[in-house]
């Protein structure tokens, strides 16, 4: 039986309560309205995919005299055309954001309903969240149940709390948090997290993200992931940036009823570019991964990426924009060569068309086996006015085995 709770009827709803405090406190709407069709078929596949999904976004501001309460939402609804889908345990309709916001002389903020802590996108919680502002830095609180991982329903099982603290200054900004998930009352995932962009010059800049969880057995503090990067760009003319990440799978005690493999996966990287010219630039890249799985033999561990590439914003004085690049990668006991090219251009500002093909050629040494893999794909966006638009994109891709074809079609308003 379909739920009648869908996205649509419930911002239906919502429009015919706030439409009214337009006329009596000048009310602000904005948001957006977008229709997708998406159309998949898979020679691999025994049916094809067909799902047509209607998103809502809706921003309303100054509801109330004082110009301070406000309401927040985003929800889509997906219908199948098709005779088959995903998976019957899918839901149809999910709400993503719904709340109210309460600002008490710009300096205090009171969010209540289904969001994401403000100034801390690391949580969704059906909750509340307090912020307190400062000049240039604030701190805030949220807590409450915690979506389904699964449908994005209500669930009761999942619960979430946290403190954080925020600073957003002219060459630099920071994020803190200790967050707290629970699941039937015990802790299922505790953990710091923090992120900070930093701009020692105008040429240097540093970015750094880090996640470290508590492990419930031990109590030990774990990183989970990490990335730090430096770039450094004297001029228009050329750059380059040297970069570090490493992950690891998260896991959740209480509510994985499977233990997962926590091994580290680290990342060494540098890339760069250089315009040769007004119209011309070369760009490169270069990473060496390693895997730290006991499953893993020695040789199988490490992977080396190497990635070159030419762009031109002007072909032949066509308008033309031109991205041609080539990817070699040694990667656990395989490797693959990819070529790739793609041409864009613009028409009177309101058109862009886009073609892009690659030709990739993947090797296993473990089962001995080569696959040559051949994508293309025609896209094209056009911008009616300043508030509808229209997309489509017709991609193919043809191997050994298998062959698919998508096609993706996007209508827009935004008001």
């Amino acid at each position: 039986m379909k739920q009648t709770s869908s996205a649509l009827y419930i911002v239906a709803i919502i429009l015919v309560i706030l439409l009214p405090s337009k006329k009596l406190f000048g009310a602000e709407y904005k948001g957006l309205i977008s229709v997708d069709d998406y159309y998949s078929n898979d020679s691999g596949s025994s049916y094809d995919f067909h799902l047509l999904t209607t998103r809502i976004r809706l921003d309303a501001q100054k509801l109330n005299k004082a110009g301070n309460l406000s309401f927040h939402f985003e929800g889509r609804e997906r219908n199948s055309l098709g005779s088959q889908d995903y998976s019957s345990s899918i839901r149809n309709e999910r709400i993503d954001t719904m709340n109210i916001e309460y600002s008490r002389n710009g300096k205090t903020d009171y969010l209540i309903g289904r969001l994401w802590p403000k100034e801390l996108y690391a949580e969704r919680i059906d909750g509340i969240n307090i912020v307190r502002h400062r000049s240039d830095s604030g701190f805030g609180l949220f807590a409450g149940l915690k979506p389904d991982p699964y449908t994005q329903g209500f669930n009761s099982n999942y619960s979430a709390a946290g403190v954080y603290y925020y600073r957003h200054k002219k060459n630099s900004n920071a994020n803190f948090a200790f967050i707290h998930n629970g699941y039937k009352g015990k802790a299922d995932r505790q953990y710091l997290y923090g992120q900070t962009s930093y701009y020692l010059s105008d040429k240097i800049s540093l970015y750094g993200t880090m996640t470290a969880d508590v492990d419930q057995t031990t109590k030990n503090l774990d990183i989970t992931n990490a990335i730090v990067e430096i770039s450094y760009r004297p001029d228009y003319r050329k750059g380059i940036a040297i970069g570090y990440s490493n992950f690891r799978a998260i896991r959740f005690y209480e509510s994985m009823d499977f233990i997962i493999d926590t091994s580290t996966q680290q990342s060494y990287y540098i890339r760069g570019d250089y315009r040769l010219s007004d119209k011309y630039s070369i760009y490169g890249r270069y990473d060496l991964q390693t895997l730290y799985y006991n499953s893993f033999e020695a040789e199988l561990n490490s992977s080396s990426t190497y990635q070159i590439g030419i762009r031109n914003d002007d072909l032949l004085n066509s308008h033309i924009s031109m991205d041609l690049n080539t990817t070699i990668a040694d990667s656990y006991g395989s490797s693959y060569n990819n070529y790739e090219i793609q041409f864009s251009r613009f028409f009177n500002d309101a058109l862009q068309l886009t073609l892009h093909s690659a030709y990739t050629r993947s090797m296993s040494d473990i089962v001995d086996y080569t696959d040559n893999i051949l994508t293309y794909d025609l896209s094209g966006h056009y911008t009616f006015n300043r508030m509808w638009s229209a997309s489509v994109s017709y991609q193919g891709l043809s191997a050994k085995d298998y062959e698919t074809e998508t096609i993706i079609s996007r209508i827009s308003y935004k008001f």
